[in-house]
Formats: C-alpha cells, sequence, structure tokens
C-alpha cells in the first residue's frame, strides 16, 4: 500500500468510529431507529437501462454494492440495539 491509501483508510476508519458513535446517540429509540433504516434503504440502485438491471456489468453497480456493504456495517449495529434485524 502507497502511504496516501494508508492515510486514506485511516481517515476513513477515523470517521467511521465517530458516526458509528453519532448513530448511537441520534437513534436513541425505536421509531427514531426505524425512521433512520427506512431513509437509507430507501435508496435505489442504479439504472443502466437493461431489461435486466446489472445484466450487464457496470462500474456504478459495483460502486453501489461497496456503498451498501459500509451502510450495513454502520446501521446493523442500531438494528440489533433496537431489534430491527431482518432473519
Amino acid at each position: 500500500m502507497t502511504d496516501k491509501t494508508t492515510d486514506l483508510e485511516a481517515r476513513l476508519a477515523a470517521q467511521r468510529l465517530v458516526l458509528e458513535w453519532l448513530l448511537e446517540r441520534i437513534a436513541t429509540d425505536k421509531d427514531t431507529a426505524k425512521a433512520l433504516v427506512e431513509h437509507v434503504d430507501a435508496r435505489f440502485p442504479p439504472q443502466d437501462h437493461q431489461e435486466d438491471p446489472g445484466a450487464v456489468p457496470v462500474n456504478a453497480f459495483a460502486d453501489f454494492a461497496a456503498t451498501e456493504a459500509e451502510l450495513r456495517l454502520l446501521l446493523d449495529p442500531v438494528r440489533a440495539r433496537h431489534d430491527l434485524l431482518e432473519d
């Protein structure tokens, strides 16, 4: 890894810690946690104008998948704390 990559990863890790702390304090009750989760889940995947979306790989889908994975990492503790995890 380059120094720039290491620096960027360290900055992202620090920001994730701050976001996790903020989410713990914002989502203090089940209704607020549910509203937060629903707001984030309302996002739509990128459009590729294909009959079968995702059939033709595009970079937007890779970015979308990475974003969704990060959102899961941030919101799963909120979901668990308020019994909003899906089986």
